[in-house]
């Protein structure tokens, strides 16, 4: 989310990103003393953030995007919340409320008051109000990326420019980790399956997957506006990023690219040249990708995608917390809670499932656990609400709007399996796409000759 701030670019915001973390990084790593390190990391965050959120809004709003997916932990607090936190009450005094559609706003109010009313009688009623805080705090940065950057036209540009460079430092860091090089990200969870800067490998391959379907749009708008340059560069990196998918050998990471794309081709149909831009493009990327990503990383997706599905283990404990998160989103309109799902497994066993589990494995009923009836459908509306804008904003002008649309999609097919709001970045991201979605479109595309359908 950039606007013309001077100090605003890509490059520079880049840059302080790559800075920001590799210097909380070492912070975390020389320090020895735990509480050092707290108070240091988030000392050092906290100060830059005040600074620089009161100073220039703009650049502290891209720098919160810039930043989401390096983040750490000391002691369960993490540098996420200090950014969104931080940059959200600095900034709150520059929301207005004309500038936020209503439509958004009463699906946040709906999310956030549904999360709080589960605290009423969660089980574990802080992890409820936690639940209902960050669904807050990214809302309010949601409301001020309205207020402040109305005027920014090419916003939505700057958006994909400052995903798809902290994807490609989020690969590059995922390549070393597969490589048994754990510099700064450490060892994965689960041996053998990268996840980078992210808690899982499957929130790693969402991320990346995401990435690509937005960084694809790009390469449409480029072409569109005939920028030669840039459609290469951006070629050059959704190559990469899809190699980054490719090592994840997450099934919904890649049916969250599989989706995506397709929702991506789909909404450009009003223009037939515009969908055989589209087709070609994605016919020429699939097969670069295809021979970049080495062969054993082939075979492995090969033989994951092989097995039927149910035969292994996990798919079985997976559709088995499905099954039960259903049942409990069934019979508690009210939710149950921000991580209270392990309580209701641990009361109500079911075959399948061999372990506690913080989830249900399916995000639209987990929103409906973590929030309730009320949550789920301002979480709904959210998500319909951005193809809605995006398909009014048109397939010429609106390119990127429609990218955001189909990476919001891609990311929902992925989320019939999975839940991805364990890492709040990927909640900030969420409505960072809503707002993609949104905004008002600014491509400097040719006009469509007489000819074009």
């Amino acid at each position: 989310m950039l606007g013309r701030d001077p100090l605003f670019s890509v490059p520079i915001i880049a840059l302080i990103a790559g800075l920001l973390a590799a210097l909380t990084a070492m912070v975390l790593y020389k320090l020895g003393n735990p509480q050092h390190q707290l108070k240091a990391a988030l000392g050092v965050i906290a100060l830059i953030v005040v600074v620089v959120a009161a100073m220039r809004p703009l650049f502290a709003l891209g720098l919160v995007l810039a930043l989401l997916p390096f983040e750490f932990h000391v002691y369960g607090v993490g540098t996420d919340e200090a950014l969104i936190f931080g940059v959200g009450v600095v900034l709150a005094w520059r929301i207005e409320a004309r500038r936020i559609p209503a439509w958004i706003f009463l699906a946040g109010m709906a999310v956030v008051m549904g999360s709080l009313l589960t605290v009423l009688h969660a089980h574990d009623r802080e992890s409820a109000l936690w639940g209902a805080l960050r669904w807050l705090g990214v809302l309010i940065l949601l409301a001020e990326a309205f207020s402040l950057l109305h005027d920014e036209p090419d916003s939505g540009r700057r958006l994909v420019d400052i995903v798809t460079c902290s994807s490609i430092v989020v690969v590059f860091f995922g390549l070393l980790q597969k490589a048994g090089i754990y510099v700064i990200v450490g060892a994965p969870f689960q041996a053998g399956n990268i996840q980078s800067f992210f808690s899982y490998y499957t929130n790693y391959g969402g991320f990346v997957a995401l990435s690509v379907v937005l960084a694809t749009g790009e390469m449409l708008a480029a072409g569109l506006a005939r920028q030669r340059l840039r459609l290469l560069v951006y070629g050059a990196a959704v190559v990469f990023l899809v190699l980054g998918v490719a090592i994840s050998a997450s099934r919904g990471a890649l049916l969250s690219l599989g989706a995506g794309w397709a929702i991506l081709l789909a909404l450009t149909t009003r223009r037939a040249s515009l969908l055989l831009r589209a087709l070609a493009l994605l016919a020429v990327l699939v097969a670069v990708a295809y021979v970049a990503t080495p062969s054993q990383t082939r075979l492995r997706i090969i033989n994951r995608f092989s097995a039927p599905l149910g035969s292994q283990t996990e798919d079985q404990q997976r559709f088995a917390l499905q099954r039960l998160g259903l049942q409990a989103l069934e019979h508690n309109p009210l939710g149950i809670g921000y991580d209270n799902f392990q309580f209701y497994l641990a009361n109500h066993p079911t075959t399948g499932a061999n372990q506690i589990f913080f989830h249900s494995h399916r995000l639209p009923v987990q929103m409906g656990l973590d929030a309730g009836w009320l949550g789920l459908g301002g979480f709904v509306m959210l998500f319909l609400g951005s193809f809605v804008a995006a398909i009014r904003a048109g397939p010429w002008r609106g390119i990127r709007n429609i990218a955001c649309a189909a990476a919001l999609g891609g990311f929902m097919a992925q989320g019939l399996y999975d839940y991805l709001f364990f890492d709040i970045s990927l909640v900030a991201l969420f409505v960072a796409m809503v707002w993609g979605a949104t905004t008002r479109p600014a491509i400097q595309a040719p006009r469509p000759r007489p000819t074009d359908p």
